[in-house]
């Protein structure tokens, strides 16, 4: 099973990612909180043998101090369950992301 955790910054692209990996075929959750994330690896641990499970993608936000932490013990609970997964941080330039804002600005 294929297992993506995808952070970063605000307005950095983690959304375009997943739509990214969703069109090479992978199951797509955006906006995962992080105290989720063993419960949903489970899940899809046990439907991986559909074939619908088998490559998973989610993003989540990491930002805060306290979510840190959260996604320690969730990383920690992932090992526990011998999943492998990675960890996908994205980042951009200041300008790029104030550009990126001035454009999605509801006004």
């Amino acid at each position: 099973m294929e297992f993506i955790i995808i952070s970063g910054l605000s307005g950095a692209g983690k959304s375009s990612a997943a739509a990214f990996l969703e069109d090479l075929g992978f199951y797509c959750v955006d906006n995962m909180p992080v105290a989720l994330i063993t419960n949903f690896a489970g899940l899809c641990m046990a439907g991986a043998g559909t074939g619908k499970y088998g490559r998973v993608a989610l993003v989540t936000d990491i930002r805060g101090g306290q979510t840190f932490d959260e996604l320690f013990q969730a990383l920690d609970g992932l090992r526990e369950m011998h999943l492998d997964y990675q960890l996908l941080f994205i980042e951009a330039a200041d300008e790029d992301i104030v550009r990126r804002y001035k454009e999605t600005r509801h006004t």
